[in-house]
């Protein structure tokens, strides 16, 4: 713990400053959940980055004067609740953002933690722990939990950037409280525009004094779709002793690790999906279950759903047990549910940047059984369901109003034996387009011909969560598609089970290779070689 500034620093709030602007937080900013994560979030370039550029443009930015908000400082009221003190200018005493830098005269491949930032594999792979990579992501002393801003005058936005003679490291972090990954979108697309002069291109910023999601589910117009599935107050006890005993005392530890899933890996398990729903349907169609209107609807999933199904069994394989006496426990796939799309009309208009935190959560309920015994697609299936049932603006506005009656404390959904899976796929937010060409140095000689992303565009992203007094097991954040369409994604699951998935997941590679390999020998067309996703119950 010595790496934070709460250890060296007395609890008591630092003074108002009577020029500050303050401002209550947005209803979906201030979570128990929110409060208790610090993100941290890590990009390297394979280029030379100007630091100065990138600090400049970020302070312009935050100068403007409805963006100052992001310069705020956290304060706790009287009631308990979290505010915004947002300076009315800043300077050296008062930076907008926390800004840090180191400089190696060294060739990143030279570096010891830098040389061991992970590369796309050719097979899917269980990689690195994020923090093995501390020192890239932080400044000593950076803040680890909500207290570090809370009693001092710390800003929430940090910028880190780790220079090398030949590549970058950029990492930025901020108490979960200040935005999410779309959030966090708006803020890279206006830093972006500002590094290349595009002023005008900046969004006003959205909900600077008042809160635009204030009415959502004040006026729901039908029932949510799983008020039936709703834990009652009983049940939603038994659940957490349940959650609780499992991860502190039945199997206590956790471990965090990045894994790497190659473009022709999630390609073949995406067709095999698709290929076991199109033959559901036609099953379907030849018992004459069908009408000739839904013989039109071509069943789809996308590679997401299939991503999340995925994950969930891989994260769930230590509970398979082979005489299926398990089968009938409820296997609940959370999927985080970004609003600002279904919001666009009314709440949160697309002509403005909402930097906060709109996002909902999406249940998809599956049998175990069927998770294991039946091919991808099934479950894939599921999640898609859940997404077209529970997306809708009216679906989004009822579920808001369940929680603004319990007082916004959020309901659970399932029942008390669930196992639980949390997903968050940051695939729209497309991180990876991230453009810092503006602040690349020129370097005579740089050679592109064996990387696949563009200049200035990162090559490998990490997200960190420093997470407080809660246990972050069966979570995982998509990160997205690289530039050559790998999927990266972070995980965390009980000690000792990483080992089980690299297996399952070495088996199931080695599978869909073969499956691949026979079908060029028959001259069968590449799409049709993919598995259905059984292969991992057979190991």
């Amino acid at each position: 713990m010595g790496n934070s500034v709460s250890s060296s620093v007395l609890k008591k709030t630092p003074l108002t400053i009577a020029t500050d602007t303050v401002v209550p937080l947005h209803r979906f900013d201030d979570t128990p959940l929110t409060r208790k994560v610090i993100v941290e979030f890590t990009m390297r370039f394979d280029d030379v980055l100007d630091p100065d550029k990138l600090r400049l443009s970020l302070e312009k930015l935050l100068s403007r004067r409805d963006w100052r908000k992001l310069g705020a400082r956290l304060r706790l009221n009287f009631d308990g609740k979290l505010e915004y003190h947002i300076p009315e200018f800043f300077d050296e005493k008062r930076p907008a953002f926390a800004y840090s830098h180191i400089q190696h005269e060294m060739d990143i491949a030279r570096h010891p933690t830098g040389s061991r930032l992970p590369r796309p594999t050719a097979s899917p792979a269980v990689l690195c722990d994020p923090e093995d990579f501390a020192p890239l992501l932080r400044r000593w002393g950076g803040p680890r939990r909500l207290s570090d801003y809370l009693y001092t005058d710390a800003p929430q936005l940090s910028l880190h950037v780790v220079s090398f003679a030949d590549a970058t490291v950029v990492s930025l972090s901020w108490p979960h409280t200040l935005l999410d990954a779309m959030g966090r979108r708006e803020l890279l697309d206006a830093w972006v525009a500002t590094l290349e002069g595009r002023d005008g291109d900046v969004k006003p910023l959205l909900g600077v004094l008042h809160d635009p999601l204030a009415p959502l589910g004040t006026a729901p117009q039908e029932p949510y779709v799983l008020s039936h599935r709703r834990l009652s107050p009983w049940q939603a006890l038994m659940f957490a002793i349940a959650y609780i005993w499992t991860t502190l005392f039945w199997w206590r530890g956790e471990e965090t690790r990045m894994v790497c899933v190659p473009a022709a890996h999630i390609r073949s398990l995406h067709q095999g999906a698709l290929d076991y729903l199109a033959a559901a349907q036609q099953s379907e169609e030849d018992h004459g279950r069908y009408s000739d209107e839904e013989k039109k609807i071509k069943p789809f999933v996308s590679e997401g759903d299939v991503l999340s199904s995925w994950i969930a069994r891989l994260a769930l394989l230590h509970l398979r047990r082979e005489d299926g006496s398990n089968g009938d426990q409820t296997v609940s796939i959370l999927n985080a549910f970004g609003m600002r799309s279904v919001l666009a009309r009314d709440l949160l208009p697309p002509t403005h940047a909402y930097v906060g935190n709109a996002v909902a959560g999406v249940y998809a309920f599956v049998a175990a059984r069927d998770l294991f015994a039946r091919p991808l697609g099934f479950a894939a299936a599921a999640v898609r369901r859940s997404i077209a049932e529970q997306g809708t603006r009216a679906q989004v506005e009822a579920r808001a109003a369940v929680d603004l009656r319990r007082r916004g404390r959020s309901a659970v959904y399932g029942d008390p034996g669930m196992a639980p899976i949390m997903i968050s796929n940051w695939s729209k937010a497309r991180f990876f387009d991230t453009d810092f060409s503006a602040a690349v140095v020129a370097r005579p000689g740089t050679n592109l011909g064996r990387r696949s992303n563009k200049i200035g565009r990162p090559s490998y992203i990490q997200p960190n969560g420093l997470v407080a007094g809660i246990p972050t097991r069966n979570s995982f954040p998509i990160v997205g598609k690289d530039a050559a369409s790998n999927y990266w994604f972070e995980g965390t699951l009980g000690r000792g089970l990483w080992g089980q998935v690299q297996e399952a997941m070495d088996l199931e590679h080695r599978y869909l290779t073969h499956q691949f390999e026979s079908a060029q020998g028959n001259g069968v067309a590449e799409s049709n070689g993919g598995g259905d996703g059984q292969v991992l119950l057979n190991f």
